[in-house]
């Protein structure tokens, strides 16, 4: 993927800070589509507590599971919040000590670095959407948060599959020519 022997430092931080941040707010919304979804979770609770002889509605039964699922809400806000500060300084990086691959736009980029080049500008476009989106969302105004939320939802359907390009790059990489690509990510 790269032809660099080595990373630096800020390099890798800002590399795996980004990952780990996102990876957690995937986490989060995975988990509010899945296991943690408003309705099972209602349902849960309004078995639980059948079993016990307490009955409630099915409104609060989603009421307790929304209050429940608050505190990992919170999580994926805090999250986004370094996200936006990782993707800043990821900008602010790439800006002033040039891109770590070849530009799309190069014509001396053969055709494995220009669909590398295009999947990462398309990855840090959809990164961006998401942190404006969400900034959106906390401090925008009320009137379009609809709009917002829509778009700020989509975000999972650019980052799967980047996440599965990046892990087969990675892949095919270290079986290719570019032999000890974690390491260097990881070590330097």
């Amino acid at each position: 993927m790269y032809s660099q022997s080595k990373f630096p430092l800020f390099h890798r931080l800002l590399h795996w800070g980004l990952a780990i941040t996102m990876l957690v707010m995937l986490l989060t919304v995975l988990l509010r589509l899945g296991w943690m979804e408003k309705n099972h979770m209602a349902a849960v609770i309004t078995q639980g507590l059948a079993k016990i002889d307490v009955l409630i509605t099915d409104k609060q039964a989603i009421s307790l599971a929304k209050g429940i699922r608050g505190v990992m809400f919170k999580w994926h806000i805090y999250f986004g919040y370094a996200v936006s500060v990782f993707v800043f300084a990821r900008f602010v990086y790439m800006a002033k000590f040039g891109l770590h691959y070849p530009s799309a736009f190069s014509a001396q980029a053969t055709t494995k670095q220009k669909f590398q080049a295009w999947v990462y500008w398309l990855f840090y476009a959809g990164v961006a959407m998401s942190v404006s989106t969400g900034l959106l969302l906390e401090f925008g105004p009320e009137a379009i948060e609809q709009q917002v939320e829509t778009i700020h939802k989509l975000a999972l359907w650019y980052f799967i599959p980047f996440i599965s390009l990046h892990l087969a790059g990675i892949l095919l990489a270290e079986a290719g020519h570019n032999k000890g690509l974690v390491s260097k990510m990881i070590g330097g």
